[in-house]
């Protein structure tokens, strides 16, 4: 008989999520036999008070380590899915309890075939999104839910902790990976790593603090809030078209009559797992009434933009570029925008490489759509940080860090130093003290 033993600790019956502990000897060598995270491989030694994001099969779920030969799988709770995740650890070698506590004999239809995995599930409804449950729930990359401008009061979360509700808003696994990275201590061991630099030699800090401050502001920014992505140009070039097929399904009014769209429409989705905000603008001309407050809301679009990409029609004879109010309305430098020659499927006008270093697509074929996605990735994220990477996670650390790296490259190290002890200590805060970060 195996000492290992499965039980489910949630209520029989489906609910938004269930949990399954698995306790015994062999607990964690069956956790790291079925379960995969998301980031970096699970250690061959089980940490107590860990947890990973990753997936049982193709199902998303939460490993949770709470002692040396014990386990939780934190995962969707409809019942097929939480019996399935239970006979995906009897096949590898546990043993089920019964409701009353003593363990079941084995079942004669478990056997050691591979059970074949339910239908993806998706953990984030709006049921899973009001409590714990949602600390891992992904949504499809197309219909990304709007992400609140703040965080939640702790009461509202049923008494999450900081960790919790940072995790709760991440939109994409990879930014709920990079978090989970955060809250385990990447971003903590980094500073106290750059801190011994300081005390021996202030230069050596530099380098790495430089990397920090950058990845704060790059990527560190938009673990939460997604990057904004205007898409802009003149009237009819097929930006609401484009809009659609970058979305996945139909959000933004498409017409062939010039003027259509006179409101700023946005839909959420996730480049590489990135996430950004797609936000559809009037056509940018002269125009009067209705219109011209569309144009109106478009300028302010592009003014919080993190990125625009301008939008031609390649089937057309002349071209209309920006203007120089529409560029003095963005913020954001000349880096960080795209050229698009929409409608290269009609009859092209223009040379396949001209403008330099436009793309030339057609949203209503998808053709070289890839290329445009690719291109946003690029520009938004150059240089995308490795699994385990330290990253300011919020905005009070971003600050503190760009301080700090101010001051060192000012020759003030006493500063720098002062900056980043703060920045530890409010991101200690954020360390999870308990499996799953909640409070006691």
């Amino acid at each position: 008989m195996s000492d290992t033993v499965v039980s489910l600790l949630t209520p029989p019956g489906t609910g938004a999520i269930a949990t399954v502990e698995v306790r015994g000897a062999r607990a964690w060598e069956l956790a790291r036999q079925l379960f995969t995270p998301a980031g970096n491989p699970l250690p061959a030694i089980p940490e107590v008070n860990r947890f990973w994001f990753g997936t049982l099969g193709s199902d998303e779920v939460i490993l949770a380590v709470l002692a040396a030969d014990a386990v939780e799988i934190h995962c969707h709770g409809g019942r097929r899915v939480v019996q399935w995740v239970i006979d995906q650890f009897l096949v590898a070698g546990g043993v089920e309890t019964s409701a009353s506590g003593g363990r079941k004999p084995p079942e004669s239809s478990i056997t050691s075939a591979p059970i074949p995995a339910p239908a993806p599930t998706l953990m984030a409804t709006s049921t899973v999104r009001e409590g714990i449950a949602s600390l891992g729930g992904l949504t499809p990359p197309a219909r990304l839910p709007s992400t609140p401008s703040t965080l939640p009061t702790s009461s509202r979360l049923g008494g999450l902790t900081p960790p919790a509700r940072l995790l709760q808003h991440a939109p994409t696994l990879r930014t709920a990976s990079i978090l989970l990275d955060q809250l385990n201590g990447a971003f903590a061991n980094e500073v106290r790593r750059i801190l011994a630099l300081l005390g021996a030699d202030p230069v050596e800090a530099l380098d790495p603090l430089y990397r920090l401050a950058e990845l704060g502001n790059t990527v560190g920014r938009h673990l939460v809030e997604p990057w904004k992505v205007v898409v802009a140009g003149p009237p009819n070039v097929g930006k609401s078209s484009l809009i659609n097929a970058l979305a996945g399904f139909q959000r933004a009014v498409v017409s062939d009559v010039a003027g259509t769209t006179r409101d700023a429409v946005s839909v959420q989705t996730a480049f590489d797992g990135w996430p950004v905000e797609l936000i559809d603008t009037a056509g940018i001309r002269d125009a009067q009434g209705l219109e011209a407050e569309g144009i109106d809301h478009a300028k302010r679009a592009l003014a919080h933009a993190d990125l625009v990409v301008w939008v031609m029609d390649a089937s057309s004879p002349t071209q209309v570029w920006p203007d120089e109010d529409t560029v003095a309305a963005v913020r954001v430098t000349k880096t960080r925008w795209v050229l698009v020659m929409n409608k290269c499927d009609q009859s092209v006008g223009w040379a396949p490489n001209d403008p330099p270093g436009g793309i030339h697509l057609s949203a209503t074929t998808g053709a070289n759509l890839q290329q445009l996605t690719d291109s946003i990735v690029c520009r938004l994220v150059p240089d995308p940080p490795s699994p385990g990477s330290p990253i300011p996670f919020t905005p009070h650390l971003i600050e503190r860090v760009g301080s700090a790296h101010a001051a060192l490259v000012a020759s003030r190290p006493d500063e720098a130093a002062y900056m980043l002890r703060e920045a530890l200590a409010e991101s200690e805060q954020h360390h999870f003290a308990s499996p799953l970060g909640l409070s006691s």
